[in-house]
């Protein structure tokens, strides 16, 4: 259940033998390591040295610790550069990730494919079969920081290929493009170049949302490259990659990307570099919940905060008792096997920074015994349900193709937010405020996508952000609709298809009859705040604000701002279609604008919600023998419900009568 990430490169032999003794004592009962060791094994191309992995390996499996290895492809050893230079990838300002930091290899190269395979398979020939290993990572963290894009030139020839395969002829591609726009007819394939930086105005948005797909194709292939390698050759291990926050930063079909894998995993960090707090608490579940809505399974942390973390400034410094709350957090949403980031802190590299359990030296510290007592505290009741699934009644949906859609083309300012130049992530943020109230009227809530859900699970289905629409899924909506359920729709729904055009209809087109709505008007307000009210209850909303025209439907709230011509016009509205329900909600509400929603919502389709202040959170499991209600208090002050008293940043595992 309780893992760390080791990295015995780091250290000496003297070393492995003193931290299997601590790590013993703390607890833990497995270990993560090698996913950076490609140099170490491979110093020269074709020539390997496995003698200190087959040291380490040795001591852990006579300690009784089994372990994870990591296939090491996210950073590629410098005599593969030297020799060739075209296995990089480039960054759409045209800047060559290089070999000293990381994610260099550009997945559209041929040359790192075979470098790859290589390391993959002689690792897989050697420990496939090895009594201490349970399991692969494969890489280490796919995609992340803008790698999930190359701009290389190999990525133009594989991108070329990969439009030629899709359309077929030129002419083909020239329509669905819609390429007499600007005169940009192509007369061939080898004509089209990389939509990259650009003086004023975008590239195309269908070409662009290729490229996105291109991309994605080509991580996919990449990963499942190595699990075909790692099949073959591997004998009753698992098989994981790690992904990492934010959940859609990349533009990777994470979905598609862990299919053949036995488990996702994620990197679990609520705070991170300068910020002076954590993410809120609502945030942090929604990329758990997310974790777990891949494959619809439990999942594994590979990577739990446990010590500050930043590459280069840091910032907040976690309470007492808040890094043990952060593991439960985990193991309440859908965590089986918790590995912390990392044992000891590193005295060299770029992550002298990144904290673990233990500091630069070997002294036990105030974390050790943290999470020694946490540890203890969560095994007494955690093997009854850590490993059943995490029921709930309630669903989020979201779809790469508009994960996409959004980076190139947000239409609200609102709805834009680069923190840093690789990451755009307004998907990402709406996505959590949507998911935000539900979590704090403590309602379990699934977060899954729109390719792979049963939608027949859920009493109630949430779809914001919808823009792109596939005809397909609109079916499989109507049909859970007519037969019994309901549906949350949000703004701007449908109005595209998948190739990037408009929909000849009124909004929210093939929604209108399902929603009972249309929408003529709509205006960006940015992060600008609008006045709502439902009846005498008064609310705020941002980003997009529709003027809803009822055709069957009911107004559930209308604007009320005096500084908007559309003061009195509809922005909420229910509508019964067949047996079910539809509401359309016009605007991006605010967190407890969307509280007084979902209340009324929820209330009205037989949900029980438990509100107990904005920083309590409950989460309801089902175990082998027990039920059980998880209680996090996520303040620095002390909080009651009823009359179980929760200190700061305390948890309770709290026993219930078996349900049937």
């Amino acid at each position: 259940m309780f893992g760390v990430d080791y990295y015995p490169e780091q250290w000496t032999e003297k070393d492995w033998d003193e931290d299997i003794t601590i790590l013993k004592n703390l607890g833990i009962t497995s270990v993560r390591i090698g996913e950076f060791t490609w140099a170490l094994l491979e110093p020269e191309e074709g020539k390997f040295d496995f003698s200190f992995l087959d040291a380490i390996l040795e001591k852990f499996h006579k300690a009784e610790l089994s372990v994870v290895l990591g296939t090491p492809t996210a950073s590629i050893p410098p005599w593969l550069y030297n020799k060739y230079r075209e296995v990089v990838q480039t960054s759409i300002d045209g800047i060559e990730r290089i070999v000293g930091t990381r994610r260099q290899g550009c997945f559209s190269s041929k040359e790192f494919w075979v470098a790859s395979e290589r390391i993959v398979t002689s690792l897989a020939k050697r420990y496939g079969k090895h009594p201490a290993i349970i399991g692969w990572q494969i890489d280490n963290e796919p995609g992340h920081e803008g790698s999930d894009i190359s701009y290389s030139r190999s990525s133009l020839k594989k991108f070329r290929k990969w439009l030629k395969a899709k359309y077929k002829t030129i002419q083909n591609l020239n329509y669905s493009w819609g390429n007499v726009f600007w005169s940009a007819i192509y007369n061939s394939f080898e004509e089209i170049e990389l939509p990259g930086r650009h003086v004023a105005s975008n590239f195309n948005p269908s070409m662009i949302q290729d490229f996105y797909r291109f991309n994605s194709d080509s991580l996919i292939q990449y990963i499942e490259m190595q699990i075909d390698i790692l099949k073959k050759y591997t004998q009753n291990q698992i098989l994981f990659t790690n992904l990492y926050p934010s959940p859609f930063l990349p533009v990777t079909d994470m979905e598609q990307l862990v299919r053949n894998l036995d488990f996702v995993a994620w990197d679990n960090y609520p705070v991170w570099g300068p910020l002076k707090e954590p993410y809120p608490h609502p945030f942090v579940s929604a990329c758990l919940e997310y974790s777990r809505g891949l494959k619809n399974k439990n999942f594994i942390v590979a990577e739990q905060f446990s010590g500050m973390q930043g590459h280069d400034i840091l910032g907040y410094l976690p309470a007492p008792g808040q890094i043990g709350l952060w593991m439960m957090q985990s193991i309440a949403h859908g965590a089986e096997e918790l590995y912390f980031f990392r044992y000891r802190t590193a005295r060299f590299g770029q992550e002298q920074l990144c904290y673990g359990i233990l500091d630069h030296s070997k002294d036990i510290t105030w974390k050790y015994k943290e999470i020694k007592t946490t540890i203890q505290q969560i095994r007494q009741y955690a093997d009854d349900f850590i490993n059943e699934d995490v029921p709930a009644s309630v669903a989020i949906i979201h779809d790469i193709d508009n994960v996409r859609n959004l980076k190139h083309q947000p239409i609200s300012e609102g709805l834009k937010l680069s923190p840093v130049p690789f990451a755009q992530v307004g998907y990402d943020v709406e996505i959590a405020n949507w998911y935000a109230a539900l979590n704090v009227l403590n309602v379990n809530t699934h977060i899954v996508p729109s390719a792979s859900t049963d939608l027949n699970k859920y009493k109630v289905v949430v779809l914001p952000l919808y823009f792109m629409m596939d005809k397909e899924f609109v079916e499989t909506i109507e049909s859970y609709v007519r037969n019994g359920g309901i549906l949350i729709l949000g703004y701007r729904a449908g109005i595209k298809d998948k190739n990037g055009w408009m929909i000849d209809k009124i909004p929210p087109c093939y929604f209108t009859s399902m929603a009972g709505v249309q929408v003529s008007r709509f205006e960006a307000v940015g992060n600008d705040l609008v006045k709502l009210k439902f009846g005498l209850l008064r609310g705020n909303c941002s980003k997009i604000c529709e003027i809803v025209e009822p055709l069957t439907a009911r107004v559930m709230a209308r604007y009320n701002d005096k500084k908007k011509h559309y003061k009195g016009e509809a922005v909420i509205t229910v509508n019964r279609y067949h047996k079910g329900k539809v509401y359309y909600v016009g605007s991006s509400l605010t967190p407890s604008t969307f509280l007084i929603f979902y209340y009324k919502v929820l209330k009205k389709a037989g949900i029980k919600t438990h509100f107990y202040g904005r920083y309590i959170e409950r989460v309801f499991r089902k175990g082998k023998l027990h039920d059980y209600e998880i209680l996090l208090n996520h303040s620095h002050s002390t909080k009651w419900v009823g009359w179980k008293k929760l200190k700061p940043y305390e948890f309770k595992i709290v026993p219930l009568k078996k349900s049937m």
